[in-house]
């Protein structure tokens, strides 16, 4: 049984009730139990299932804010409509912040909420070994270190396998210990305490080269931001010695919150982008 955020319980499944092509989600579905100390909405998620009764592929959206702030309503509505449209279900995640726990927490609870969807894939017409992991700024950061880190995904059930390419929009955080090194970044200390041999193991590059190729992954860039081209090129890189594929884009005219709040909108290159990209990637 899965409880709601609020009124009664939902019998039968995560999704039940809602026809497969239904254009509107379920929301506030808990991925975890209550814990004592956290509030009821720390783990919680919405979903779009897919738009036709065929199971389908899954994008797991991961949102942003620096490691502290934000929530799942930075997975839009438009992000969903244009990903279903293509074939695809849509999910979106809230999960512990930096004053919930460290960010290793924040990763199990991403990997918690991707077995949760797993086990309701039936119900709600997903496609359990076909999961894209997507996310935005610091959310990107977790969505590619979940993916990378087999440990998050094995800890919670999960064959990594199961996820079929990553999305990775502005990425912030995929080398952490080089950005500390060049800058003395204080928002990643304060993220990642002071400890380098932590900066590597929460860095996504450092676990590029996982013994089997690495999931495809697509990575998307405000112009003009260097912090998030330099890391962006080093895990691209790093995927590729790997024998993995890796595409880097310069969205052109976007800034930082433009590429994620933009994401399908009618002419978005981005969303183009993404869906040729999963369209080849995602069989």
């Amino acid at each position: 049984m899965v409880l709601a955020a609020s009124g009664p319980a939902r019998a039968e499944g995560a999704c039940a009730g809602l026809a497969p092509g239904a254009d509107r989600p379920v929301r506030d579905l808990a991925y975890l139990p209550a814990a004592p100390g956290l509030p009821a909405a720390v783990h919680r998620l919405d979903i779009w299932p897919g738009a036709t009764p065929l199971p389908a592929p899954l994008v797991v959206f991961v949102h942003g804010g620096t490691w502290m702030y934000g929530g799942k309503y930075a997975g839009t509505a438009t992000q969903a409509r244009a990903f279903r449209q293509a074939g695809y279900a849509y999910a979106t995640v809230n999960y512990r912040l930096r004053r919930h726990g460290p960010p290793q927490d924040a990763a199990r609870d991403i990997a918690e909420a991707v077995a949760f969807l797993r086990r309701e894939a039936k119900g709600c017409g997903l496609d359990p070994g076909r999961i894209i992991l997507m996310g935005h700024s610091a959310g990107a950061h977790l969505a590619a270190l979940v993916a990378l880190d087999e440990s998050y995904l094995e800890g919670a059930g999960v064959p990594p396998e199961a996820i079929r390419a990553v999305v990775l929009l502005d990425a912030y955080g995929l080398d952490i210990a080089r950005h500390v090194r060049e800058t003395g970044d204080p928002v990643y200390a304060r993220v990642f305490g002071p400890d380098p041999a932590g900066w590597t193991a929460m860095s996504p590059v450092s676990h590029a080269a996982m013994g089997r190729p690495p999931p495809p992954v697509i990575l998307h860039l405000a112009a003009g931001n260097p912090e998030t081209e330099g890391q962006a090129e080093a895990l691209a890189g790093a995927l590729r010695a790997a024998g993995g594929v890796a595409e880097v884009h310069e969205a052109e005219g976007e800034s930082h919150n433009s590429l994620n709040y933009g994401f399908g909108a009618e002419g978005d290159a981005t969303t183009r982008l993404t869906l040729d990209f999963l369209a080849a990637q995602v069989r």
